[in-house]
């Protein structure tokens, strides 16, 4: 059964969604993408304001670890720690 609430946010237009529904509406999207990748034995990165303590970090997220990595001039990636 579909769920009601992300059926509806379908409908609206996109600019039209508040953040926690644009959230909402991305999260089954997110999820598959997500277990794809780990499913694959890769990973996501994303930015993340909290552990990041530059735009040159980014976290490598893996099934079982996070990672926060630092980039640098030369787009070689360097651990820094697991997370």
């Amino acid at each position: 059964m579909s769920n009601p609430i992300v059926s509806d946010l379908r409908l609206k237009p996109i600019f039209q969604l508040s953040d926690d529904e644009l959230r909402e509406r991305l999260r089954p999207a997110y999820k598959a993408m997500k277990q794809k990748a780990f499913d694959n034995g890769s990973y996501i990165t994303y930015y993340d304001p909290h552990v990041c303590p530059t735009e040159s970090h980014a976290v490598h997220e893996y099934s079982d670890r996070k990672e926060l990595i630092w980039m640098d001039d030369n787009f070689k990636e360097h651990i820094i720690k697991t997370l």
